[in-house]
């Protein structure tokens, strides 16, 4: 395996040594660019393949998040590493994130700590164009991914992905994966009336999993064409690495037609890893200006890692309350437009405490209604060229 190309940027340039050592590599195999401007015209012409950037502590914050936008722009596989001597401010981290950039480090830890960061982000850019160009060399096995996102809680986030799972699996006729990347206290399996009882490494082994059986070992059945994947709660369980998240969903997707994902609540590796192996990204909250803060700063956040505004679908939980904001104050706040309104209604936490979702358990309310049409939305919005696994037309395809 190659080592990664390394740019190490801004003064001094001694830094260029430091970040070598961490890299365990020779100083040469470190390019030095004296700013941002530099590396911006660095990878603008393409003569080389820049897997991480290293922002040295005399780079600013301004232009770190610049030059983060502009790599998460032309160069999406692009790793930008914020580097400081000390501990970053509490309003730089998220501020950081949103930009795109993968990691801060406090030199005032020791190497070490940039060592594990340069290994950590060297794992992802690899795993993302490895990814990317097996998109691009796919011959007819791949799946669609649907992933369902909310970073704020009591949105409708897993309600929404549960009854999404169902619909589409009813709709198409198709097999359909649901998968639980909320490890930390994940409820998919609530919502069908089970407990997941498998542990986190058993999801973590998909990714080495290549056929029907061994994948279809690790799930449970919910309904007609559609499986669940889910481990056992556990706040304190490590989370899965952010490069094995790719993996995993190749695996499930080369199974199943569709997969539609529970993704984690935070801007984790695991949360940012499900993007970029996503077809679309649904979006979701409730007519709250607190949840509306979160959606923005989500499309800002997926915007700025490269995701194309295309791939997000935006739906308003409990959009007809009476809370002195509208959908289309929403949509002239946020200059978007809504894809799906889902009305308030007693029955959701009934069919919960039931263990059934919604749109089986009354499948004449206006809730099932309005996910069976976003449903059908989707269906009509996927592209022509999309295959399943069994290499007939994806019943997304239009024409």
């Amino acid at each position: 395996m190659s080592e990664p190309m390394i740019v190490s940027v801004g003064p001094p340039q001694a830094f260029r040594h430091q970040v070598a050592r961490a890299a365990e590599v020779d100083q040469e195999s470190v390019v030095w660019v004296p700013s941002v401007t530099a590396a911006e015209e660095l990878i603008e012409t393409g003569e080389e393949i820049v897997d991480i950037l290293v922002l040295s502590p005399e780079i600013k914050e301004a232009d770190a998040i610049g030059i983060a936008d502009f790599v998460g722009r032309s160069s999406p596989a692009t790793a930008v590493l914020l580097v400081r001597e000390r501990p970053p401010d509490n309003g730089l981290l998220p501020a950081a994130m949103r930009a795109g950039i993968r990691d801060v480090v406090d030199l005032s830890q020791g190497t070490p700590e940039l060592r594990e960061a340069l290994s950590h982000v060297a794992a992802w850019s690899r795993n993302l164009r490895a990814t990317r160009l097996d998109d691009r060399n796919a011959t007819g096995t791949r799946g669609v991914v649907v992933s369902v996102f909310s970073s704020k809680g009591g949105t409708g986030k897993t309600f929404l992905a549960c009854n999404l799972a169902v619909a589409i699996a009813q709709k198409t006729k198709q097999d359909t994966a649901l998968l639980d990347l909320d490890i930390d206290m994940g409820d998919v399996f609530s919502y069908w009336g089970e407990e997941a009882s498998r542990p986190v490494q058993d999801i973590i082994a998909l990714r080495d999993k290549s056929n029907r059986d061994e994948v279809l070992n690790t799930a449970t059945k919910f309904h007609d064409h559609l499986w669940g994947f889910a481990a056992l709660p556990d706040p304190t369980a490590q989370s899965i690495p952010g490069e094995a998240v790719g993996k995993i969903l190749r695996s499930i997707r080369n199974v199943f037609p569709f997969t539609v994902v529970d993704a984690a609540a935070e801007y984790s590796d695991l949360a940012l890893a499900t993007f970029d192996s996503s077809d679309v990204i649904c979006l979701i909250t409730g007519l709250d200006i607190v949840g509306i803060k979160h959606m923005s700063a989500a499309l800002e956040t997926l915007h700025a890692i490269g995701v194309p505004r295309e791939r997000f679908r935006i739906v308003l939980n409990r959009a007809d309350s009476k809370v002195g904001l509208a959908p289309a104050d929403v949509e002239r706040l946020m200059q978007l437009k809504v894809d799906a309104l889902i009305p308030s209604s007693r029955l959701v936490p009934a069919s919960l405490n039931k263990g059934r979702p919604v749109y089986l358990e009354s499948p004449r309310s206006d809730v099932t209604k309005s996910i069976g049409a976003f449903t059908e939305k989707l269906i009509a919005d996927f592209p022509q060229d999309t295959i399943v696994a069994t290499g007939k037309r994806h019943p997304f395809a239009r024409g």
